[in-house]
Parts: structure tokens; C-alpha cells; sequence
């Protein structure tokens, strides 16, 4: 099971984020990957991936956003780890989050 960790220990929390926002919620999987969610003016963004692999930014208004964050986050950490099947996991994850 991943085991999440605040991202630079915790230290990005109010700052602003890659896509303008202020960041909310910011966790790594140490050396896998790394979740993010920023609140802005107009709505929210969620940025997240596997280290090497990927990354997302898919966009949602404020009222989606928790619920998005929690099966992302969930969805991240029950990716394969085998290379091959790995591929077929992210265009399924692009999919479903974008």
C-alpha cells in the first residue's frame, strides 16, 4: 500500500502552485509519485503522476475537487508496477481524469 507523505514537508501549503492556484493539499509517494491540488479564482486544478512515467493537470470546480483528489490519489497508488501493463494503466487513468 503507498504510504503518502506531505510533499516537501508540508512547506508548499498556501503557496502557489504550477497552474496559478494556491496549493490546498500536496502529498508525494516518495520516489513514485506526487499529487497536488491548487484552488483558484475560478474553480480548482489537480496536478499528479508517477515520477518517470507521467503527469496529469486535469481542472474541476471547488465542489468537485475533494472527491477527485481522493480517487486520484487512490487510483495512483494502485498502479502497476510491471512496465507493460503500466502503459495501458495511463491511458486508462488519462481517461478517467482528464
Amino acid at each position: 500500500m503507498a504510504e503518502w507523505v506531505p510533499a516537501e514537508k508540508g512547506q508548499t501549503i498556501g503557496q502557489l502552485g504550477t497552474e496559478d492556484g494556491v496549493i490546498i493539499k500536496d502529498e508525494e509517494w516518495p520516489g513514485i509519485g506526487r499529487i497536488t491540488l491548487e484552488q483558484k479564482r475560478t474553480g480548482c486544478a489537480i496536478t499528479c503522476g508517477l515520477y518517470g512515467s507521467f503527469f496529469l493537470t486535469t481542472y474541476m470546480t471547488q465542489a468537485e475537487s475533494d472527491a477527485k483528489y481522493v480517487a486520484m490519489k487512490a487510483a495512483l497508488a494502485a498502479s502497476p508496477d510491471d512496465l507493460e501493463e503500466l502503459e495501458a494503466w495511463i491511458d486508462k487513468f488519462v481517461h478517467r481524469f482528464q
